[in-house]
Order: C-alpha cells, then structure tokens, then sequence
C-alpha cells in the first residue's frame, strides 16, 4: 500500500501492506491552541437555552500556591490536591485516600469526556461547513 500518511509531512509512508491511511483533512478539528472555529453556543439560542461555561474550582494562583505539576493543572486540579493532601496526610498507606483517588479518577473520565464530545461536535460542524461551501459551489 505505502500511502502517504501525513499531510503534514507527504515523505512519511504507512507501514508495507498497511491498509490504514491517517491523514489530516480540512474537517479535523485543531484545538491545540485551545481556540474551536464554531460558536460555542451555536445551536443552543432557541428557547433561551445556552451553554454553562466551564469554570475550574480553583483559580491559577491557587494551583500555583499548592505547587501543581503542570500536567495535573486541568479541571480536576482541585480533587487532585485533595489527594495529594490525603496521601500526605497517610503517608504509608494508601488505602485510606481511595475515595479521593476515586473522585479525582472519575473527575478526569468526565472530562475526557466533554473533551471528546467537544471535537466530535467541532468535527461534525466542520462537515458541515465544507458540505454547505461545496452545494453553494455548485449553485
């Protein structure tokens, strides 16, 4: 097969007798700079619906001030403080921090969850887009 497997980099080649092509479309949503294309709210506006903003318990100055490692600074960054509290507070144990350790893992679930959401929503809406560009084209 030997497609090419990236848009990025065209010299990059699928595995001989690989069947998977992986590349970057139009409509792959890009949130490495944490910006979407669609209005957040877009679908929402009847009947006075509207999206909650997401807003963290804990402010950036109080993430700092417990001394957060930067890969523990997300939503969930005030059950992970609990934890470490609660395993500092056990030190040779850890069984008595399982509950805290349950909320911050189930903490971290939902919002992978609302991620993936996220870019399924953005993915889908850039379909959309490219479909309705290519009708009016037509037009």
């Amino acid at each position: 097969m030997g497609a090419s497997v990236s848009a990025a980099n065209p010299n990059m080649k699928a595995p001989p007798g690989s069947d998977f092509v992986i590349t970057r479309s139009a409509t792959t949503p890009d949130f490495m700079d944490g910006k979407y294309v669609a209005d957040p709210n877009y679908g929402f506006d009847e009947q006075g619906k509207q999206r909650k903003e997401r807003v963290p318990v804990m402010t950036q100055a109080e993430i700092s001030s417990a001394n957060v490692e930067h890969k523990h600074r997300t939503y969930c960054a005030h059950k992970f403080v609990a934890l470490k509290k609660c395993n500092k507070d056990h030190v040779p144990w850890a069984w008595p921090c399982r509950h805290e350790r349950h909320e911050y893992q189930e903490c971290q679930y939902e919002e992978y969850l609302i991620r993936m959401k996220e870019y399924e929503r953005e993915r889908r809406l850039l379909h959309r887009k490219q479909r309705k560009e290519k009708a009016a084209a037509r037009d």
